[in-house]
């Protein structure tokens, strides 16, 4: 006689077949994932820019056999990536699919259907929030502009919603409805929770250095409000609107910062230094340690300013060195920076999701608000000492929702020709201007961000801050054939490029009277024995910076007097000056990749980027300039009222053997 299965049994083997078909969407999602996957590097290959077939000489063979031990494990882990998105979407509309269809026919039908709009839609939202995931690809580049003009947010997201909703089954019972409508509001608005300090707990120290990359004071001086967090924290600060950098380039400005000496001292004279040039000099974040701080240093974007263990941070957060960060810009799996811009994609791949070098992969935001997490951690563990390079402004450039639409001519990210490579196109110097401004303000905002998280985790007021950039940018409006190379920094010495931003926020107990600007001339280097002063710590030996704690009391200090040098750009000099001596290499022939990947000039190419520089110095008044001619013979120039001792003092400091001042 045959026994009827009893309740439970069924109940228990309906429940099994459910995971039975939850697994079978999901693995049948992760198969088409991996088939994109291995379609892309197909085409990645194919087009000429795949890392494996990309240069089968020179340099850049070097740095593809350098990057291969990494590349092999980071593919892998991409390709895992595209599995489990791909397992997601088929997991998720396979049971919308099978809810709302009752033959297998339309399942399959609807299926296909809603993954392939689940996929577009998702690319819809990447796209506007990060037009420069597929600027670059010509054939969409109609459909591009198309979208960052007239796309926003909620149109993906309502179309989404609306998808949902054609799905719901009217003859469910209201309670699954509304479970499924419950579970779609908390994951859009649900915000995420922060634990605020008690504002009675006695806090231990703090000092947050934060450096905008590329940022020139003037863009805060003519009333465009391109940066209200700034502003509103310079009311809170006191700022140097006369600083200045000794190079106008990332990796040897913070080598000036992190020492307090000029470059000709730290051996840091251009981008990718060797380590053989480099002096191994104290830094004050090693004298932070020393004194019992935890000392942590960030930043998007490593390509021309990686720190290493000298640099004296114990806790180092950045993209991989050298020559896997250089190929992976070729490295464009589109469907990738759809779904990686995230916390996971951030925690999976973090060498492309918290990558500023590849544009359209990293989400700036997003990475501002998970670094303010980071921060937050560092300030409640004890004294701290947390320093962030920000290089939202510097190239790639490319500008993100909505920050794109403040000039709607302006184009969506930099790009950089070589003088004379190519005709001009029409992305003009106002135009370059324009994108140069909105990213200014896409940096401002990621500034408002940690801030704010410092304020919200009731640190602000008590804690040491310091704002400031490291270079400016040049546009050459004198110079029109430069139209496709710039903005440059470190080709002229100038306001444009080596004046920098300059503010600092004390403590609120430290007596020191705040919202004013002090018009000394100030520099760089100053900024660690300040520090140093203001936290009670001993001054770095035989640096050239001085404290600028006199200044900030509202104190006198003795003139201070600038040196400074230009460095090593894809301009070569006699693009200013056709008499310039001009005899560096401006290709991969200027590099050398070392066995770990580590990327560097090349001891040829460094030694003629040194008879290339204009060095000189500055007091405020005249600039006194020095460089070599074609013939190699050396002229010295004055630009503005050059005096005697500006002379004197620029003979004494460069003397070899000469004392640090």
């Amino acid at each position: 006689m045959r026994q009827r299965a009893s309740p439970s049994d069924v109940g228990a083997l309906s429940h099994a077949g459910r995971w039975r078909r939850l697994a079978f969407f999901a693995g049948s999602g992760a198969t088409v994932g991996l088939a994109a996957f291995a379609l892309e590097s197909f085409f990645i290959l194919r087009s000429g820019q795949g890392l494996l077939d990309y240069d089968q000489s020179g340099t850049a063979r070097a740095a593809v056999a350098a990057a291969r031990p990494a590349l092999e494990s980071l593919l892998l882990r991409i390709a895992l990536a595209y599995a489990v998105a791909g397992a997601a979407v088929g997991a998720a509309t396979g049971v919308l699919a099978e809810d709302a269809t009752r033959t297998r026919r339309a399942f399959r039908l609807l299926w296909a259907a809603d993954a392939l709009a689940v996929c577009l839609l998702s690319a819809w939202a990447a796209c506007i929030a990060r037009p420069a995931l597929f600027e670059d690809l010509d054939a969409l580049r109609p459909v591009t502009g198309w979208v960052a003009s007239h796309g926003a947010p909620w149109q993906p997201a309502l179309v989404t919603a609306a998808l949902f909703a054609l799905h719901l089954p009217w003859s469910r019972r209201r309670a699954r409805i509304a479970w499924r409508v419950a579970v779609a509001m908390s994951i859009v608005l649900v915000p995420r929770g922060r634990a605020l300090s008690a504002a009675e707990q006695a806090h231990p120290p703090l000092v947050v250095l934060i450096g905008l990359d590329a940022f020139r004071p003037d863009r805060i001086e003519g009333g465009q409000r391109l940066a209200p967090n700034l502003e509103g924290f310079l009311r809170d600060a006191v700022r140097f609107d006369r600083a200045y950098t000794p190079l106008a380039q990332t990796e040897p400005a913070w080598a000036a910062l992190l020492t307090a000496s000029w470059p000709f001292r730290t051996g840091v004279r251009h981008p990718l230094t060797a380590d053989s040039q480099r002096a191994p000099l104290p830094t004050f974040p090693a004298t932070f340690a020393a004194a019992g701080y935890r000392t942590t240093f960030a930043t998007d974007c490593s390509r021309f300013n990686w720190l290493g263990p000298l640099s004296g941070f114990e806790t180092r957060v950045q993209p991989p060195r050298g020559a896997l960060n250089f190929v992976l810009e070729k490295l464009r799996y589109r469907a990738l920076g759809v779904f990686v811009a995230n916390r996971l994609g951030s925690w999976w791949l973090p060498e492309i999701a918290d990558n500023r070098a590849l544009p359209g992969y990293h989400d700036p935001l997003g990475y501002a608000r998970r670094l303010s997490d980071l921060l937050a951690r560092e300030a409640r563990s004890g004294p701290a000492l947390f320093a962030f390079h920000d290089t939202t402004v510097h190239y790639p450039g490319d500008v993100v929702h909505p920050f794109y639409r403040r000039w709607p001519d302006a184009p969506l990210r930099m790009s950089y020709d070589l003088p004379g490579s190519g005709p001009i196109r029409s992305t003009g110097l106002e135009r370059r201007e324009h994108l140069y401004d909105e990213l200014i303000a896409e940096a401002d905002a990621r500034l408002g961000i940690l801030l704010d998280r410092l304020r919200a985790e009731g640190r602000y007021d008590d804690a040491l801050i310091v704002v400031f950039s490291d270079h400016g940018d040049g546009f050459q409006p004198e110079f029109p054939s430069l139209v496709n190379a710039v903005p440059i920094h470190g080709v002229r010495l100038s306001d444009d490029e080596n004046r920098v931003l300059l503010a600092v926020k004390p403590p609120a107990d430290s007596g020191i009277a705040t919202g004013r600007t002090v018009h000394d001339l100030v520099r760089l280097i100053d900024v660690a024995p300040t520090l140093l002063e203001a936290s009670g710590l001993p001054l770095l030996p035989h640096a050239s910076g001085a404290s600028l704690m006199p200044l900030l009391r509202g104190e006198k200090l003795r003139p201070l007097r600038l040196y400074a040098e230009t460095g090593y750009t894809h301009v070569a000099p006699d693009a200013f000056d056709p008499d310039h001596f001009s005899g560096g290499p401006r290709g991969l022939e200027a590099y050398q990749v070392m066995p770990g990947g580590a990327v560097f000039m090349s001891d040829r190419a460094h030694e003629l980027a040194l008879r290339e520089k204009d060095v000189g110095a500055f007091d405020g008044r005249g600039w006194l300039i020095r460089s070599r001619r074609a013939d190699g013979s050396p002229v010295t120039r004055c630009r503005g009222e050059c005096s005697a001792g500006l002379a004197e003092w620029f003979d004494r400091i460069t003397r070899p053997g000469a004392p640090e001042g």
